[in-house]
């Protein structure tokens, strides 16, 4: 599957699972080196499952609370100067560790031309674009609608004609889809109002997103999924700098607020890396099928996180445009047509 590229990815994990999941059902073992998934479950204690678990559960919890964390940082400062600080630190921070551990960081022309264009797209533009839109819409209808992301990729990849539309994936898109459209009515979306850029600007990140993937499914193979990921995010915040900085400037370059801070410190590290650290580290011991599942977590801890933190509550419209949302990534990441087996 094309998006299976996103395993390199660490700035958007909502779609993290969905690839795993392929990877279990299309190469038995390819995690614990061709060994069988069920025997090599059989021969890790339980001790350390459970400890990997509680790691994903942790991760999880992160990525929730990344929505909330950054809409409370844009909602104090400028989103061009946070994304552009917080997109190039952690390419860097990416960059030497990636040179730290040995590997290589080496592209093509061609390939960091390819790298650069994408970046500026799926990081930059997206960062803007997504954290732009936390100003009008609420931080868990941002995840729910960010959460259909891998809908998309599958639906580019089938027009570019670069991978089939498995039917799972169809019938899943149409019910998530459909949950798309509650959330927005919630929002107000028939008014064409903030709230209506809000939630266009949030899917056409989840687009830009979506065009990230299948491009790095193309380079990756050649230059590694950490390099990738390093140089796109460095040049995709670099790209923002000078428009952050005129931005500051304009506003009379006022000092940073402690919630920036933080929020800036937390993206970098928390959800762009000790998430990832957690989520990747219990693959081979929990198995990849079963870390998947894990992520349908995430929108629903969104929606809690925000209302608990913001004051948000989502309509009860929303609240059902949410559970279709779900319920649709559930029946995309079946190896067969959902339903089926219940219906015989």
């Amino acid at each position: 599957m094309a998006d299976c590229s996103s395993r390199g990815s660490i700035d958007n994990p909502l779609h993290v699972g969905w690839c795993l999941l392929i990877v279990d059902s299309q190469s038995v073992g390819s995690i614990g080196g061709g060994m069988p998934r069920k025997r090599l479950m059989n021969r890790r204690p339980m001790t350390a499952r459970g400890i990997a678990e509680i790691g994903v559960l942790i991760a999880m919890l992160v990525w929730a609370a990344n929505f909330t964390v950054v809409k409370a940082a844009v909602m104090a400062w400028p989103v061009l100067p946070f994304s552009a600080i917080r997109i190039t630190a952690a390419g860097l921070i990416v960059l030497l560790w990636t040179h730290l551990r040995g590997g290589s960081i080496r592209m093509s022309r061609r390939d960091l031309l390819i790298t650069g264009l994408f970046g500026i797209i799926g990081q930059g533009t997206y960062q803007l674009l997504w954290a732009g839109s936390l100003g009008t819409i609420n931080a868990g209808t941002s995840a729910l609608l960010i959460s259909v992301t891998p809908f998309l990729t599958a639906i580019f990849a089938a027009i570019l004609r670069i991978d089939p539309l498995r039917p799972a994936i169809a019938i899943g898109g149409l019910i998530a889809f459909a949950g798309v459209a509650a959330v927005a009515i919630g929002e107000g979306a028939g008014a064409f109002g903030g709230t209506t850029a809000g939630v266009t600007a949030t899917l056409l990140a989840a687009a830009c997103w979506a065009s990230y993937l299948l491009a790095g499914a193309r380079v990756i193979p050649r230059t590694g999924a950490l390099a990738w990921t390093a140089w796109s995010m460095v040049i995709g915040g670099a790209v923002l700098i000078p428009f952050g900085a005129s931005q500051w400037t304009e506003l009379g370059s006022p000092a940073i607020p402690l919630v920036a801070i933080f929020g800036i410190l937390y993206a970098t590290f928390g959800s762009s890396s000790l998430a990832n650290v957690l989520y990747f580290t219990a693959v081979p011991v929990v198995g990849p099928a079963r870390v998947a599942s894990f992520q349908l977590l995430v929108p629903f801890l969104a929606v809690v996180i925000s209302a608990v933190v913001l004051g948000e509550a989502l309509a009860p419209v929303q609240a059902l445009g949410g559970a279709l949302i779900i319920l649709g990534i559930w029946a995309g990441r079946q190896t067969q047509l959902p339903f089926r087996r219940r219906l015989r």
